[in-house]
């Protein structure tokens, strides 16, 4: 498959037509080949063969951190990629502190200054690390992303621009771009650039699609017409000035009389009452016209709107869905909330998770037996729950134990007439994963007291296993959300009811992993001191003494810990408390 690269291991060759690499080192495969051993390549425009057998493993590109650039930068030399200040590019590969590698959204890539790019969306500069697998040459590179995404709650076709005939380096100079604006046309070229997105939009392309093809237009124009590079490198300019929206772009207008046909239909006392009027056709048309606006507008307008409406068409949804009672409108209506909560966290699921909509989301889960509409139920339901903020103190009451239970025993359960694809026990314990998260207090933990009067729970205890052991979070819906998994193996394992659960040979897998775990983790890694408080709950409330597995190792480990030459105090600490707490490891 062709694409960008990262390899995993330094490359030389001397051969005249094979090309060298350094590990870490980003390069372009032209031509896969998947039976022979050598790809056809580019590392800095020089073409030749790339190895095929374990070296390279391929950038998803989806998942990399989006930065703006703060300058602009000529990149004059081989490797490196000229780019202009206010244009967003992807790291695809941090070199060292002083030089990343990007892409820029027409396909371009090449080295940059680290100190000429700003983090997007107040990211830290941690999460623009790009994670390169070891072992494995079929691992595809990521960063820590939520497993949720646009694609997994609808299928909308998403529109590529073919940009593969344009020419490596473009012609346009960009720093030409501000002597334009100089001359008072910067609001101009906004309107030009701006209307040229609108343009390809109304098309039925997604946003960012449409910005990326005006772009890769633009530039292509500049390397046939040379004589328009300062006017295009303008356009270029303003193409990404994020901050001048248009208030009355076609996007915002629609949208704002989506927003209130959608109150005038609450409104309406009749619509659902009245058997002589069919409106079901009418509202799923709007409905899905504001699915589709919020998928494919531009973020910042939909969120735009949504300020200057404080939040109110969001309510209104909600009190659309509890009223309805026809089950295709209530599974789009949970579509539009769902894709809000994407567009902008924060204050959207605050504001749905102390509306009534997490309550009544339960009561239908328990009653619903049409799969499409419940798997929807149980997305919004862990979105809402997943996102880092405290429920009204009478949802607690409301979610109760027998909601707790009944997710308990449909996970338990074997497979359901109406559930072929056995769907439900994984949704099920994300459900109850999301509802854990919010109880801190043990003494009070509805889950765990549920868990306590169970005689087993073998599909939670082999479920929860799997995902801990692959370090998967499932309530990872967005940036800020907690690991569920890992919480909820902290509250079993605090105490011998709950930690009877897990089968004999299922916690000596787990003692593997956790000594695994606190191997791999370096000095001053939070996650290593987690798995040792795991580690040390897990020999006090199992069955551990009868076994004593992986004893030596363990304690090899913890000892190994507390020599080192180190300010990590609290792994230190922490090793010192479990050896002295366990006097089984040391016997």
């Amino acid at each position: 498959m062709s694409g960008l690269y990262s390899a995993l291991h330094d490359f030389q060759c001397n051969q005249q037509h094979c090309l060298s690499f350094k590990k870490d080192q980003i390069v372009e495969v032209t031509k896969a080949s998947s039976s022979a051993n050598w790809h056809r390549g580019r590392i800095h425009g020089k073409a030749g063969f790339l190895p095929a057998n374990g070296y390279l493993v391929k950038v998803d590109l989806d998942s990399c951190a989006r930065v703006v650039v703060r300058q602009d930068f000529e990149g004059a030399t081989s490797g490196q990629l000229k780019i202009y200040e206010g244009q967003v590019v992807s790291v695809i590969a941090k070199n060292d502190v002083q030089w990343w590698t990007v892409r820029s959204d027409s396909g371009k890539w090449g080295q940059v200054p680290a100190k000429f790019l700003k983090i997007m969306n107040g990211s830290t500069e941690g999460e623009v690390t790009v994670h390169t697998p070891i072992e494995s040459p079929d691992i595809v590179i990521s960063r820590d992303m939520p497993p949720l995404s646009r694609t997994q709650s609808h299928h909308t076709p998403l529109v590529k621009a073919d940009i593969s005939s344009i020419p490596r380096a473009s012609t346009i100079d960009r720093t030409s771009g501000p002597s334009l604006m100089q001359k008072g046309k910067k609001a101009e070229c906004v309107r030009i650039s701006s209307s040229l997105v609108e343009g390809v939009r109304r098309n039925g392309v997604k946003y960012q699609t449409s910005k990326n093809i005006v772009q890769t237009v633009l530039e292509r124009l500049s390397e046939e017409y040379p004589d328009w590079d300062e006017k295009l490198a303008g356009l270029c300019r303003a193409l990404n000035q994020e901050a001048d929206l248009q208030s009355n772009s076609v996007d915002s207008l629609k949208l704002e009389q989506l927003f209130e046909q959608l109150i005038a239909l609450t409104e309406d006392d009749q619509q659902r009452g009245w058997s002589c009027k069919d409106d079901t056709e009418e509202i799923s048309t709007m409905l899905t016209d504001l699915l589709g606006l919020l998928t494919n507008a531009n973020p910042k307008v939909v969120i735009q709107v949504l300020q200057s409406v404080k939040y109110e068409p969001l309510l209104t949804l909600v009190e659309y869905y509890q009223l309805e009672t026809r089950k295709p409108l209530k599974k789009q209506a949970l579509q539009v909330l769902h894709e809000s909560m994407l567009i902008q966290p924060d204050p959207i699921c605050s504001i749905l998770l102390t509306s009534r909509l997490p309550v009544q989301l339960a009561s239908d889960i328990q009653a619903n037996k049409v799969m499409s509409l419940l798997e929807q139920q149980c997305n919004v339901f862990c979105a809402c729950l997943s996102y880092p903020n405290a429920m009204p103190r009478n949802h607690y009451d409301q979610l109760d134990e027998v909601f707790i239970s009944y997710l308990m025993t449909a996970i338990e359960a074997e497979e359901s007439p109406y559930d072929p694809e056995n769907l439900i026990p994984v949704m099920f314990l994300k459900c109850v994963l999301s509802l854990n998260l919010h109880y801190t207090d043990l003494r009070n933990n509805k889950v765990c007291n549920v868990l306590k009067s169970r005689a087993h729970a073998t599909v939670l205890s082999e479920t929860l296993l799997v995902s801990f052991n692959r370090a998967e979070n499932l309530t990872g819906y967005f940036p800020e959300s907690k690991d569920g998994v890992r919480k909820i193996m902290l509250d079993l394992f605090s105490s011998p009811d709950t930690g009877e659960l897990f089968f004999t040979n299922d916690v000596k897998v787990l003692i593997e992993v956790l000594h695994r775990n606190v191997i791999d983790r370096g000095e001053g890694d939070p996650d290593r001191v987690y798995y040792m408080q795991l580690l040390d709950r897990v020999i006090s409330n199992t069955e551990y003494e009868d076994h004593s597995h992986y004893k030596y190792e363990i304690l090899q480990v913890l000892q190994q810990v507390q020599d080192e030459e180190s300010t990590d105090k609290e792994s230190k600490s922490e090793a010192w408390k479990i050896l002295k707490k366990h006097a089984i490891l040391s016997t």
